[in-house]
Protein backbone atom coordinates (compact mmCIF):
# COMPACT_ATOMS: atom_id res chain seq x y z
CA UNK A 1 0.00 0.00 0.00
CA UNK A 2 1.50 3.35 -1.06
CA UNK A 3 1.32 6.78 0.56
CA UNK A 4 -1.61 7.90 -1.55
CA UNK A 5 -3.61 4.73 -0.87
CA UNK A 6 -4.23 6.06 2.63
CA UNK A 7 -6.17 8.98 1.20
CA UNK A 8 -8.78 6.74 -0.40
CA UNK A 9 -10.11 5.58 2.97
CA UNK A 10 -13.30 6.84 4.52
CA UNK A 11 -13.00 9.49 7.28
CA UNK A 12 -12.64 8.21 10.84
CA UNK A 13 -15.69 9.48 12.71
CA UNK A 14 -14.88 7.86 16.06
CA UNK A 15 -13.19 11.03 17.43
CA UNK A 16 -14.40 11.94 20.93
CA UNK A 17 -14.46 15.74 21.31
CA UNK A 18 -14.28 15.41 25.10
CA UNK A 19 -16.35 17.19 27.72
CA UNK A 20 -18.11 20.43 26.82
CA UNK A 21 -16.34 23.30 28.57
CA UNK A 22 -17.38 26.93 28.90
CA UNK A 23 -16.54 29.42 26.19
CA UNK A 24 -13.69 31.88 26.56
CA UNK A 25 -13.19 35.54 25.63
CA UNK A 26 -9.67 34.95 24.27
CA UNK A 27 -8.31 32.04 22.21
CA UNK A 28 -6.20 29.48 24.03
CA UNK A 29 -2.55 29.84 23.09
CA UNK A 30 -1.99 26.11 22.51
CA UNK A 31 -5.13 25.64 20.44
CA UNK A 32 -4.53 28.72 18.28
CA UNK A 33 -0.78 28.22 17.80
CA UNK A 34 -1.09 24.54 16.89
CA UNK A 35 -3.65 25.16 14.14
CA UNK A 36 -2.45 28.51 12.83
CA UNK A 37 1.34 28.19 13.16
CA UNK A 38 2.90 24.86 14.15
CA UNK A 39 0.94 22.54 11.86
CA UNK A 40 0.93 25.12 9.07
CA UNK A 41 4.71 25.51 9.32
CA UNK A 42 5.26 21.76 9.13
CA UNK A 43 2.88 21.46 6.19
CA UNK A 44 4.49 24.23 4.13
CA UNK A 45 8.07 23.25 5.07
CA UNK A 46 7.70 19.75 3.63
CA UNK A 47 4.21 19.08 2.25
CA UNK A 48 4.82 15.50 1.13
CA UNK A 49 6.45 14.44 4.42
CA UNK A 50 3.78 16.17 6.52
CA UNK A 51 0.87 14.55 4.71
CA UNK A 52 2.71 11.25 4.71
CA UNK A 53 3.11 11.24 8.47
CA UNK A 54 -0.45 12.44 9.04
CA UNK A 55 -1.60 9.46 6.95
CA UNK A 56 0.54 7.05 8.95
CA UNK A 57 0.19 5.29 12.31
CA UNK A 58 2.70 7.87 13.65
CA UNK A 59 0.26 10.77 13.22
CA UNK A 60 -0.55 11.03 16.96
CA UNK A 61 3.15 11.01 17.89
CA UNK A 62 3.82 13.74 15.29
CA UNK A 63 0.95 15.87 16.61
CA UNK A 64 2.13 15.31 20.17
CA UNK A 65 5.59 16.56 19.18
CA UNK A 66 4.06 19.66 17.57
CA UNK A 67 1.97 20.28 20.69
CA UNK A 68 5.12 20.03 22.85
CA UNK A 69 6.81 22.62 20.61
CA UNK A 70 3.80 24.89 20.98
CA UNK A 71 4.00 24.45 24.76
CA UNK A 72 7.48 26.00 24.72
CA UNK A 73 6.09 29.09 23.02
CA UNK A 74 2.96 29.27 25.20
CA UNK A 75 4.51 28.50 28.61
CA UNK A 76 4.32 32.12 29.80
CA UNK A 77 0.65 32.48 28.89
CA UNK A 78 -0.58 28.94 29.53
CA UNK A 79 1.57 26.56 31.59
CA UNK A 80 0.16 23.54 29.70
CA UNK A 81 -2.52 22.80 27.11
CA UNK A 82 -5.99 21.83 28.24
CA UNK A 83 -6.03 19.03 25.64
CA UNK A 84 -3.68 16.30 24.50
CA UNK A 85 -2.73 15.08 21.04
CA UNK A 86 -5.06 12.12 21.63
CA UNK A 87 -7.98 14.57 21.39
CA UNK A 88 -6.93 15.42 17.82
CA UNK A 89 -8.37 13.28 15.03
CA UNK A 90 -6.78 12.95 11.61
CA UNK A 91 -9.09 12.30 8.67
CA UNK A 92 -7.53 11.15 5.40
CA UNK A 93 -9.75 12.38 2.58
CA UNK A 94 -9.63 13.50 -1.02
CA UNK A 95 -10.36 16.99 -2.20
CA UNK A 96 -11.24 16.42 -5.83
CA UNK A 97 -8.32 14.37 -7.12
CA UNK A 98 -5.93 15.63 -4.43
CA UNK A 99 -4.91 13.93 -1.17
CA UNK A 100 -5.83 15.88 1.94
CA UNK A 101 -5.30 15.46 5.67
CA UNK A 102 -7.88 17.09 7.92
CA UNK A 103 -7.00 17.55 11.57
CA UNK A 104 -10.04 17.82 13.79
CA UNK A 105 -9.28 20.02 16.78
CA UNK A 106 -10.93 19.91 20.21
CA UNK A 107 -14.06 22.06 20.31
CA UNK A 108 -13.12 25.71 19.87
CA UNK A 109 -14.00 27.78 22.91
CA UNK A 110 -13.11 31.25 21.57
CA UNK A 111 -13.23 33.22 18.34
CA UNK A 112 -10.42 32.28 15.87
CA UNK A 113 -9.89 28.84 17.39
CA UNK A 114 -10.19 26.07 14.78
CA UNK A 115 -12.75 23.34 14.31
CA UNK A 116 -10.76 21.78 11.46
CA UNK A 117 -7.50 22.27 9.59
CA UNK A 118 -7.01 20.90 6.06
CA UNK A 119 -3.70 20.46 4.27
CA UNK A 120 -4.33 19.76 0.59
CA UNK A 121 -1.42 18.41 -1.46
CA UNK A 122 -1.80 19.76 -5.00
CA UNK A 123 -0.29 16.71 -6.63
CA UNK A 124 -2.17 14.12 -8.57
CA UNK A 125 -0.88 10.78 -7.27
CA UNK A 126 -1.99 9.04 -10.47
CA UNK A 127 -0.11 11.48 -12.67
CA UNK A 128 3.31 10.76 -11.16
CA UNK A 129 5.78 13.38 -10.02
CA UNK A 130 9.37 14.16 -10.91
CA UNK A 131 11.94 14.74 -8.17
CA UNK A 132 12.52 18.30 -9.35
CA UNK A 133 8.82 19.17 -9.26
CA UNK A 134 7.90 21.59 -6.48
CA UNK A 135 4.94 20.36 -4.53
CA UNK A 136 2.23 22.90 -3.82
CA UNK A 137 0.01 22.87 -0.77
CA UNK A 138 -3.10 24.73 0.31
CA UNK A 139 -3.89 25.13 3.99
CA UNK A 140 -7.45 25.85 5.14
CA UNK A 141 -8.94 26.43 8.58
CA UNK A 142 -12.55 26.44 9.67
CA UNK A 143 -12.55 28.90 12.57
CA UNK A 144 -15.09 29.78 15.17
CA UNK A 145 -16.52 33.16 14.29
CA UNK A 146 -18.42 35.81 16.16
CA UNK A 147 -21.69 37.65 15.57
CA UNK A 148 -22.87 40.13 18.19
CA UNK A 149 -26.15 38.76 19.50
CA UNK A 150 -26.36 36.30 16.62
CA UNK A 151 -26.23 32.55 16.20
CA UNK A 152 -22.95 30.63 16.24
CA UNK A 153 -20.86 31.21 13.14
CA UNK A 154 -17.93 29.59 11.37
CA UNK A 155 -15.40 31.35 9.16
CA UNK A 156 -13.53 29.67 6.29
CA UNK A 157 -9.94 30.88 6.06
CA UNK A 158 -6.75 30.00 4.25
CA UNK A 159 -3.09 30.55 5.03
CA UNK A 160 -0.92 31.01 1.94
CA UNK A 161 2.66 29.81 1.56
CA UNK A 162 3.71 33.46 1.88
CA UNK A 163 2.13 33.64 5.35
CA UNK A 164 -0.94 35.64 4.36
CA UNK A 165 -4.19 34.86 6.20
CA UNK A 166 -7.17 35.05 3.82
CA UNK A 167 -10.69 35.24 5.27
CA UNK A 168 -13.38 33.93 2.91
CA UNK A 169 -16.26 34.84 5.19
CA UNK A 170 -18.99 32.58 6.51
CA UNK A 171 -18.05 28.93 6.47
CA UNK A 172 -20.15 25.79 6.56
CA UNK A 173 -21.55 24.17 9.66
CA UNK A 174 -18.68 22.56 11.61
CA UNK A 175 -19.11 19.05 10.23
CA UNK A 176 -16.28 17.19 8.52
CA UNK A 177 -18.08 16.43 5.28
CA UNK A 178 -19.29 20.03 4.89
CA UNK A 179 -15.81 21.42 5.59
CA UNK A 180 -14.24 19.05 3.04
CA UNK A 181 -16.86 20.11 0.47
CA UNK A 182 -16.12 23.81 1.12
CA UNK A 183 -12.37 23.19 0.73
CA UNK A 184 -13.00 21.31 -2.50
CA UNK A 185 -14.99 24.26 -3.85
CA UNK A 186 -12.11 26.63 -3.00
CA UNK A 187 -9.49 24.37 -4.60
CA UNK A 188 -11.58 23.88 -7.75
CA UNK A 189 -11.78 27.67 -8.25
CA UNK A 190 -8.00 27.87 -8.71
Amino acid sequence: MGLFDFFGRKPDTRHDPGPVEEDLDEPRCHHYMLAHYALRGAAFDDPLACLGILASPDAQRFLSHLLQSVSEHCKEREPRPDFSAERLAVHKVRVGRYPCAVVEMPRPRATTEAFFVAAVLLADPKGGMSESEEIELRYFILERGFVLGGPPRTVLCEWTSEGKHVNYGNGPEARLELFVRAVEEMVSKS
